[in-house]
């Protein structure tokens, strides 16, 4: 009687399992970017974001997600996120802002701050400082049919890779440097013809064929894309880091999920956005391992007296970016003000006051 007892006992514990596996409601999610799992925003969305929600559903068992990952130009292509998450194609993308200068105007405020700060993890902070002060930015997101849910680095610090050997920012007059267009005035500044990068994905071919004689890159991506193959000095300059690299949900999608879903995709943005930024310094510590000893990168830092020149050799980007955020109705002084003013109160490096010039 007792061996049947504990037979009825395990069936029925076996039922109760099986009923709650059966009772878990499938949520289809489509995640997307042009990008694959060397951009490390979304690296972190593959390793991280969606195993974090998968893990908080776990704990109630009523939903399970059944993912649509579209990375590496699956369902778009690099610089179509932000449409891409618009349109429906995708109901959450990882749209990286520097290539949407104009749509994502708020979101530029590094690119315009440059020899500011080294610390890509600041620079996420300062940029949910902003957020959560300035209203703007989040309507600026609104615009396109989709909401924010959170920011991560985009990189640890810019730095500049060239196929000839190069020492100061004068022997870069001439050259075709690639940038995001965001930094474009970084290079023409020291006289170089800037080139817009399309995307990192179709870079390679374009340094290998002439299009670039160099980038302006961070490390992490340089032995990702295996760039460094091409283009092995690397001019330690000290741009600084920026974070930009968003992850939105579509607005109509949003509503159609339900809650639980919901607050679990929230919980897991913090998630990916510390993996995102653990993704990007760890990565540039690998990736200077592989270019240094697989490619023979070799690099010339500049000494705090040429970054400065460099920095003051830029015309004061940040005071016109500010204006023209000012003239459409957006609060861009207000916001140089407040950013330059956390990275004061963080003793970041800050090389030139921008803001108060």
């Amino acid at each position: 009687m007792r061996r049947i007892g504990f037979i009825a006992a395990a069936l029925a514990s076996a039922a109760l399992v099986l009923g709650t596996a059966q009772a878990a409601e499938k949520v289809r999610l489509t995640i997307i970017s042009g990008n694959n799992h060397n951009y490390a925003p979304v690296g972190a969305a593959i390793k991280d974001f969606v195993p974090k929600v998968d893990e908080i559903l776990a704990k109630t068992g009523k939903y399970k997600v059944s993912w649509v990952q579209g990375f590496g130009g699956q369902i778009v292509k690099v610089r179509g996120e932000l449409d891409g998450v618009q349109t429906g194609l995708g109901d959450l993308g990882v749209v990286p802002g520097p290539f949407h200068q104009s749509e994502l105007s708020l979101y530029q405020i590094a690119y315009v701050t440059p020899f500011t700060t080294l610390d890509v993890q600041v620079a996420t902070d300062a940029m949910n400082h902003l957020y959560g002060k300035y209203p703007a930015m989040g309507k600026q997101v609104e615009r396109f049919n989709q909401s924010m849910l959170g920011i991560t680095g985009t990189a640890d610090f810019y730095e500049l890779w060239t196929k000839k050997k190069i020492t100061k920012f004068t022997d870069l007059k001439g050259m075709k440097i690639g940038a995001v267009g965001a930094n474009i005035p970084w290079v023409t500044a020291a006289g170089a013809t800037p080139v817009v990068i399309k995307g990192l994905a179709t870079m390679y071919n374009a340094l290998k064929t002439g299009i670039y004689e160099g980038g302006v890159l961070w490390q992490q991506a340089m032995a990702g894309f295996k760039f460094c193959e091409i283009t092995k000095y690397k001019l330690a300059a000290g741009f600084g880091a920026v974070a930009n690299a968003l992850l939105t949900a579509n607005t109509d999608s949003w509503p159609k999920i339900p809650r639980e879903v919901q607050a679990a995709i929230k919980e897991a943005t913090a998630t990916w956005s510390a993996a995102g930024n653990q993704k990007i310094i760890g990565g540039g510590k690998w990736g200077l391992g592989v270019c240094e000893k697989k490619y023979g990168q070799e690099t010339h830092e500049l000494s705090a007296a040429e970054k400065k020149t460099w920095a003051f050799a830029i015309s004061n980007i940040a005071q016109a970016w500010a204006k023209r955020q000012d003239k459409a109705g957006l609060p861009g002084t207000k916001m140089l003000g407040d950013y330059m003013d956390y990275m004061r109160d963080k003793k970041q490096l800050v090389t030139r006051n921008w803001d108060r010039e």
